[in-house]
């Protein structure tokens, strides 16, 4: 287990002094007041909202979670998920007050912890982030501390409205002495590897074509029927029994637990989800099921979502079976992202790959981009203009 003890104080010339430290219970009331002085009612990770999921957070020992104080009021606050098993972290929730922004927090509480879990006590071999889009910083802040450019997530998260956030992570040396070279991809997402090889120096990938049988739509994807169940501790508690099969092998989804069931009346079909209503996002954790199609499965899924107004939905998948990566872009789930070492696996990491798909209008003008992120959205917005704009004059 980690060993939690992380303290600096911030010298603050002629005020007060800052104190970055762990979080106590005792401080959920003024975390939850930061937050609320950032972001207003808007802000949607439940783990802030949900005052018993903080409490749990920040006395488990799979979370840090760092805080700056000045004169008993929480300025700044910041998380970081481990899966120890897995050897792998995420970084999110960083939030500064506007009035202590020059003294480069954010960086700061960090840093402190990703010195700590990579290098001091070695627990992963992965950090991951995502970064919001409003500005640049973020962007920035991730970048000085060594992560790598790995994709976008277009209209992802609804805060006051649709928000693009970057994906990006830091690597030891150790995850990529891990990694499972060459991936085997379709040609589509042959330009989001080579965005992330520039970064890392791997290999050239091996490229398959395929053949499927719902490519560009020529032939109606059947729904499957589907019901939905919310009943949260009772999916929880029978998603722990499952044993996924059929594509759901392939997939990966870290840092959530399903609360959200969608199945087949005749029980052949199971997906686990989670979703988010504030934010209208959702995502595939797992499931089981006798169709052989992913594209009939995943379409079936981004139809139930649809019709509970949901936003966007996404799935992780690895990155070494071209015939599923075809199936989920002919169910139109586009590719914007590529996620080296992501996925542990019997002592070695493997690639995935992330696919989404958003039933709102794609609307980029209020996002602020730097270098390689630009050309991960061009690169997502030619697959998705080929998938739900000329695919419609081919058909003629």
């Amino acid at each position: 287990m980690p060993i939690k003890k992380i303290e600096q104080l911030i010298k603050n010339e002629g005020k007060p002094d800052v104190a970055i430290r762990l979080a106590r219970t005792q401080d959920m009331r003024r975390i939850q007041m930061l937050y609320a002085e950032v972001y207003g009612g808007n802000y949607a990770i439940s783990i802030v909202t949900d005052k018993e999921k903080m409490r749990r957070a920040i006395e488990n020992d799979s979370y840090y979670w760092l805080v700056a104080e000045c004169e008993g009021r929480i300025i700044g606050s910041l998380v970081y998920a481990l899966d120890l098993p897995d050897r792998l972290a995420k970084a999110f929730g960083a939030v500064v007050s506007q009035d202590y922004r020059k003294l480069d927090l954010a960086r700061t509480m960090m840093k402190l912890v990703l010195d700590d879990i990579t290098q001091t006590q070695k627990l992963v071999d992965v950090v991951y982030a995502t970064t919001r889009t409003a500005n640049h910083a973020p962007q920035k802040l991730t970048e000085s501390l060594g992560f790598v450019k790995l994709g976008i997530f277009p209209n992802t998260h609804k805060v006051s409205e649709n928000e693009t956030h970057c994906l990006t992570a830091y690597f030891t040396e150790e995850a990529l002495k891990k990694r499972e070279p060459k991936p085997n991809l379709i040609s589509e997402i042959v330009p989001f590897y080579d965005l992330v090889r520039k970064q890392l120096d791997f290999e050239a990938p091996a490229v398959t074509g395929v053949t499927s049988l719902y490519a560009e739509n020529r032939h109606l994807v059947p729904p499957l029927p589907m019901e939905t169940i919310t009943a949260p501790a009772f999916i929880k508690n029978r998603y722990k029994t499952l044993r996924s099969n059929s594509f759901f092998e392939h997939a990966y989804m870290p840092f959530h637990e399903p609360n959200l069931l969608f199945i087949t009346p005749d029980q052949s079909t199971e997906v686990y989800l989670n979703y988010n209503q504030k934010d209208k996002y959702s995502v595939v954790m797992g499931g089981v099921t006798r169709e052989k199609s992913a594209t009939v499965v995943l379409e079936s899924i981004a139809r139930k979502l649809s019709e509970m107004n949901m936003a966007y939905i996404e799935i992780i998948l690895d990155a070494y079976t071209p015939q599923l990566q075809r199936e989920a872009m002919d169910a139109r789930y586009i590719p914007s992202g590529y996620f080296p070492c992501a996925k542990k696996s019997a002592g070695k990491r493997y690639d995935c790959i992330v696919f989404s798909r958003t039933f709102e209008v794609l609307d980029f003008r209020n996002v602020k981009l730097i270098s390689l992120y630009k050309n991960f959205l061009r690169e997502y917005l030619a697959l998705w203009r080929e998938h739900y704009i000329e695919s419609a004059f081919r058909n003629d």
